[in-house]
C-alpha cells in the first residue's frame, strides 16, 4: 500500500499561464469535448457483433412462438 504525504503549508493552487491560455478558445474545448463524450455510430448491419445478437435473439423468439 502507498503512504501519501499531505502538504502542510497553505499555499493556493492555481492553474499555470499556460493552462489558462489553452482553455481561452471555447470553441476547440467544446469541440474536444464532443469528440470525447459523442461516439461515432455504425450502422446495424455494418456491425457484425450487433447484427449476430439480434439474429439469435429474433430466432429464439421465433421459435418460442411456434412452440405451440
Amino acid at each position: 500500500m502507498r503512504k501519501f504525504k499531505l502538504q502542510s503549508d497553505e499555499r493556493p493552487i492555481e492553474p499555470s499561464q499556460a493552462q489558462i491560455e489553452r482553455h481561452k478558445n471555447v470553441e476547440r474545448f467544446y469541440h474536444d469535448y464532443e469528440l470525447l463524450t459523442k461516439r461515432s455510430k455504425k450502422p446495424i448491419y455494418r456491425d457484425r457483433k450487433l447484427y449476430l445478437l439480434m439474429f439469435l435473439i429474433g430466432i429464439i423468439l421465433f421459435l418460442l412462438f411456434l412452440e405451440d
